[in-house]
Order: structure tokens, then C-alpha cells, then sequence
């Protein structure tokens, strides 16, 4: 048992040792295919980036090429060891794989052929803020499986790319724009329109806010309140001029705002709650309690 062992195992060696030259072939061309996939996925995604200023799918294609590379050196690895039945068997997996993929598009190959329709598409862009099945944030990467997006708050949210395609996606900022609103409650005796007025010549001052033809700040009255009439202030902000929070970019409008209208001598009130007490001539039933109170 253990000379035979020990044949066997001089026997295998014998057979590495003569096929060395193939084997350092295969890891040479290997090496060759992945480092010219390396070479020509950054020469795509150089030239796409220039040509189409389109980061997501620059990206996307540069992964595919690489892949392509890869598969290919590993093919002609395994025939150069003399594995040509593994090489065939997995580009027949591969067919035969691509083929269940077509028909039941389901799970990994649902994932990466909605990658494919979403790099091609393109309905969002690196940096754009999208909103799909609840989450809402900015995009910051496209693979094969998933879609990366950042919510504002911090978390880092990865969507299977089949949801992207299946359920409806809000892209708050496809061309850059990005509307905001907020509301401001004036007293009854206040003059609105003239209010109106302080209002839309303050944003005008802002810089950062949009004043382009039909992209104007505007205000309406938004409801009447128990104590106030609420106006909704309507802006638009331009996300690929201004780089800083949109968020803080709203408090500040809303800050400015409020301060404008109090030095111009518009009342805020709180809200006025009325009591009416149903038995006449009968004494208020209010009780005072505590040690402070006689």
C-alpha cells in the first residue's frame, strides 16, 4: 500500500515536472489577460468619462471588460494545464447559465441583467439624490448586484438593482434642480401682499437660490390656521452649482426669511386657544393648587 502511494505520488510529480513549460504559459497568459483587462478597463472608463460625462456607466463598463478578460485567461489557463473538458464545461456553464438567466431572470442574473439596463438607461447619475421603495439618498455606485446610495443622515443603503428597475424611482436632481418649500404664519391683521413682497425680494438676494426664467421663488397661501394665515414659500436651489448641504442651504432661506419679516414688522403669533365655559352665571371652575398660590 505505501509503495504504491508513494508511485502514485512520484508518478504525478513526474508529470508537473514535464509540463512546466505549459503551466508557466497558462500563468503568463493569465497574468497577461488580466492586467491588459486592468489596462483597458481604465482606458474605457477614461475615454467614456470624456466623451459621455457619464461616471456610472464608465464605471459599469469598465467592470464588464475586465470580466470579459478574466474569464478568457482563466479559459486558456485551464487549456494550457490540459483541462480543456473544465475550460468547455464552463463555457457551457456559462451558456447554459446565460440561457436560465433569459428565462427566468430571477435572483443574481435578475440583478445583473437590470445592472446592465440601468448602466444603459441611465436614469440616475453618480451624485444624483433618488428616492426608491422608501430610501432616498445620493447615488454613489452601480455593480453588477446592487446600487449604492448615501442617505443623508449617514447610512449606506444597497438596492438590488431588479428593485431599481421594478418599482417606480424618484430622481429629485436629473437636471440639477431641486425645489424646495417651507411655511410661515402671519397675523390675520397683517397685509399679505405685502408680505409677499418682503419675502420674494429677500430670496432674490440670495445667491445661492435659482432665479432663472420659470424657476422663480413664489409664494402662495398655503391654508388658514386657528390664529394665522399660512404662506408656503416655494424655491429652487441648482445642486451642480452649489456644493454645500441643501439641507442647511433651507434653514438657511427659512432663518433669513423670518428675520426679514420681523424687522419689517410682521407678527408671528402662536397659536390662540378659545374657552368657552357653558354655565352662565354660574363662577369659572378654576382651582389654583400649590403652596406658592393663596
Amino acid at each position: 500500500m505505501k509503495e504504491r502511494v508513494i508511485n502514485a505520488f512520484n508518478h504525478f510529480w513526474d508529470a508537473v515536472i514535464d509540463r512546466v513549460p505549459e503551466i508557466t504559459i497558462g500563468v503568463v497568459m493569465l497574468a497577461v489577460f488580466i492586467v491588459t483587462g486592468i489596462v483597458l478597463r481604465r482606458f474605457a472608463q477614461r475615454r467614456l468619462l470624456k466623451r459621455l460625462g457619464d461616471q456610472l456607466l464608465a464605471n459599469f463598463i469598465g467592470r464588464v471588460i475586465f470580466l470579459v478578460f478574466l474569464v478568457v485567461g482563466i479559459v486558456i489557463f485551464l487549456n494550457q494545464l490540459g483541462l480543456s473538458r473544465a475550460a468547455g464545461g464552463l463555457l457551457a456553464g456559462a451558456g447554459v447559465s446565460a440561457l436560465i438567466i433569459g428565462f427566468a431572470f430571477k435572483d443574481i442574473g435578475e440583478n445583473l441583467l437590470s445592472g446592465f439596463f440601468l448602466a444603459f438607461s441611465r436614469p440616475f447619475r453618480i451624485g444624483d439624490i433618488i428616492q426608491v421603495e422608501g430610501f432616498t439618498g445620493s447615488v454613489k455606485a452601480l455593480s453588477f448586484r446592487n446600487t449604492h446610495i448615501r442617505t443623508f443622515d449617514g447610512r449606506d443603503i444597497f438596492i438590488p438593482n431588479s428593485i431599481l428597475i421594478k418599482q417606480p424611482l424618484i430622481n429629485f436632481t436629473r437636471d440639477g434642480l431641486m425645489r424646495h418649500d417651507f411655511v410661515v404664519g402671519l397675523d390675520y391683521g397683517d397685509d399679505i401682499a405685502q408680505a409677499t413682497t418682503v419675502i420674494l425680494n429677500e430670496l432674490s438676494k440670495m445667491q445661492n437660490i435659482t432665479n432663472a426664467e420659470g424657476l422663480e421663488p413664489f409664494v402662495i397661501i398655503n391654508d388658514f390656521g386657528t390664529s394665522t394665515i399660512n404662506l408656503k414659500i416655494h424655491f429652487w436651489i441648482n445642486t451642480f452649482d452649489f456644493l454645500g448641504s441643501t439641507t442647511v442651504l433651507k434653514s438657511t432661506v427659512m432663518q433669513q426669511v423670518v428675520n426679514r419679516l420681523i424687522i419689517e414688522g410682521f407678527n408671528m403669533p402662536a397659536d390662540i386657544i378659545e374657552l368657552k365655559i357653558y354655565q352662565e352665571g354660574q363662577p369659572i371652575p378654576v382651582a389654583v393648587k400649590g403652596d406658592n398660590y393663596k
